[in-house]
């Protein structure tokens, strides 16, 4: 599974999965940038989440979710987490109920 935000830095991170041979577990591939709002973001999060939570891995392995991205001078990057960070508190005990691991990755400017 991955969440990624912004430009190309979240290509790359797709392309890593698949050039890694993972390319069969990479469930969601968003592309999510252009400076949107904490509730734009917390409602993107919440439907990756809803479609990751539904069951538990068939072999019992964690599923990863990746929030990665270089972030562009425009972008607010504390309103981008306050809505991730909404999203996450909701979805807190079903996560921990499917072994969802977080992992994530910024950069930039902001």
């Amino acid at each position: 599974w991955t969440m990624v935000a912004g430009g190309g830095a979240s290509v790359v991170y797709a392309d890593t999965i698949a050039d890694m041979g993972f390319v069969n577990e990479l469930a969601n591939y968003g592309e999510y940038s252009g400076n949107p709002t904490r509730t734009e973001t917390r409602e993107y999060v919440k439907t990756v989440l809803d479609l990751m939570t539904r069951s538990k891995h068939p072999s019992g392995k964690p599923k990863i979710l990746l929030i990665g991205g270089a972030i562009a001078n425009f972008t607010d990057v504390a309103k981008t987490f306050d809505g991730i960070i909404d999203a996450f508190k909701e979805y807190a005990d079903k996560m921990r109920q499917v072994g969802v691991r977080i992992y994530v990755r910024r950069g930039g400017p902001n």
